[in-house]
């Protein structure tokens, strides 16, 4: 590989950034007026709901998890709310049972550990009755109104699940609040693609679904170590919607030190390999916006990060050491138009992301941590690619 070949990726790579950069802009912008108006709800609709919490070891978490639905700004009496122990070796059982005691509506059920949350939140679902069924991590909360807030967004028969704002709980240290910009920034993104037609996952910590699409679709993929994009993807591809709201609010934990984030993202990401093979024929015309843009800008995007290290490699391995021949007139001297195209991209990343967090009114998030997210976030995910990629290399066994 010569320069010019090399250079010619790098356009290509920085292209295909800017494209998708300005794209979703375009889409946001054609669309600014409604991303904070909510549906109107069909008048008289009250919808008998069944909130499902899967818990392992959660004795600590569970008890504050049931407190806020029970106490949620709903009729208690259509609320039911399933507490499934997955055999944990904790009290969560035990403190799950005083909250059975305390609120009638609270139903706790134990089973044997069987290795992951789906097999519990189907054993869940075979176990409620409701019109509308919520799944709910055993270490996550809700305010008061979530329930109300999410209902209008099934405004549509063909509407089968809502996504609420799943933001960080009380983050403390740098990586905590480096989790909360992002998480911040997924919400507001998520919403953009709803006019596309295009979320691909109901996340864990709180999501709604019609009961129905269970009976219609299967239940969660027990097998799949990333059930809650699975069931999305199944969704899309039974062309049904997914609505996403940006003030249903759920709090969730994170994990507070490094190598827990790298464990938790080399999942994420391995599980997302494995669902992006799987749900390959959703790319194509029949999938609308999500079969001819979305699919195919991340599956290339995915390409994109490797090239960028490989060339860079490459770079390091064949080009004379400028910088420390000529000191700091090598950084002028190695200007070009792809360092302009990265910083237009980097100030529309910026101005997206600050007017996301601003959109969602109440959120506090020091400016300087906003910048440290944009600087440190593409190491980062280059990071959890790679250690996804070797261990799907190595054969490694998905653990949940």
């Amino acid at each position: 590989m010569d320069y010019s070949l090399a250079k010619m990726i790098e356009y290509a790579i920085a292209f295909l950034a800017l494209y998708i950069t300005v794209f979703f802009l375009l889409v946001f912008l054609s669309k600014r007026d409604e991303m904070t108006k909510v549906p109107k709800l069909r008048e008289g609709w009250e919808p008998t709901i069944s909130v499902v919490i899967p818990a392992y070891n959660e004795a600590d978490a569970v008890g504050k998890c049931i407190e806020s639905v029970a106490t949620a700004d709903y009729p208690q009496g259509k609320l039911e709310i399933i507490v499934v122990d997955d055999g944990s070796p904790d009290d969560t059982y035990e403190v799950a049972q005083s909250y059975a005691k305390k609120y009638p509506n609270v139903k706790v059920f134990r089973k044997e550990n069987e290795g992951n949350a789906a097999y519990t939140k189907n054993y869940g679902i075979g176990k409620a009755g409701g019109e509308i069924i919520a799944t709910l991590d055993a270490d996550s909360y809700i305010e008061k109104d979530t329930i109300r807030r999410m209902l209008p967004h099934f405004e549509s028969d063909d509407v089968v699940a809502v996504t609420a704002a799943v933001k960080v709980d009380r983050p403390q240290n740098f990586l905590e609040k480096l989790q909360q910009v992002e998480y911040l920034y997924t919400i507001f993104s998520r919403r953009v693609l709803v006019f596309l037609d295009s979320v691909q996952v109901t996340p864990g910590p709180f999501s709604m679904f019609r009961h129905w699409v269970f009976k219609k679709i299967g239940g969660f993929d027990p097998t799949n170590i990333l059930e809650d994009q699975e069931i999305a993807m199944r969704i899309q591809q039974y062309n049904y919607k997914i609505r996403s709201s940006l003030d249903a609010n759920v709090y969730t934990e994170v994990p507070p030190g490094f190598w827990g984030l790298l464990k938790q993202r080399t999942r994420w990401h391995r599980g997302g390999l494995k669902n992006a093979a799987k749900y390959g024929n959703l790319i194509g015309p029949k999938y609308g916006d999500l079969g001819m843009i979305v699919m195919p800008l991340g599956l290339i995007a995915v390409v994109a990060i490797f090239a960028i290290i490989f060339i860079n490699i490459y770079y390091y391995a064949t080009r004379p050491a400028y910088p420390m021949m000529m000191g700091l007139d090598a950084l002028w001297m190695g200007i070009g138009p792809i360092h302009v195209i990265g910083a237009v991209i980097f100030i529309l990343t910026l101005v997206w992301t600050f007017y996301g967090i601003r959109v969602m009114k109440g959120e506090k998030v020091a400016p300087l941590m906003v910048l440290a997210y944009l600087f440190s976030y593409a190491y980062l995910i280059t990071l959890f690619w790679v250690s996804a990629i070797l261990k799907e290399v190595r054969g490694e066994k998905l653990k949940w």
